[in-house]
């Protein structure tokens, strides 16, 4: 006697990507006056640098601006970012997106 196996077959429809987010890191304390912003590309951190004096690119994977982190998050808006998640209590991480 044979047996004829019968396989369910599932489709799926994935809906397409609304769109593509490039994100940033912005790093440090509410009480302080200075900030380290990571993942920003080269025209980003020369926009920075021109609204912060005191900029450096010497650490690692990033930026560090002479700015509150307020500043710097107001100053990212400015070119498109939005903060989408917060994590820290002394020191603060804000991960901001923009869509690209």
């Amino acid at each position: 006697m044979s047996e004829t196996l019968q396989q369910n077959v599932v489709t799926v429809a994935v809906p397409p990507i609304e769109g593509t987010y490039f994100y940033v890191a912005v790093k440090g304390s509410l009480h302080a006056t200075d900030s380290s912003v990571f993942g920003l590309n080269r025209d980003e951190s020369a926009a920075l640098a021109k609204r912060f004096s005191n900029t450096s690119i010497g650490i690692v994977n990033g930026i560090s601006i002479k700015g509150a982190p307020m500043a710097v998050i107001n100053s990212l808006s400015q070119l498109g970012y939005k903060v989408v998640c917060s994590t820290g209590e002394t020191e603060v991480i804000w991960t901001m997106a923009r869509e690209v």
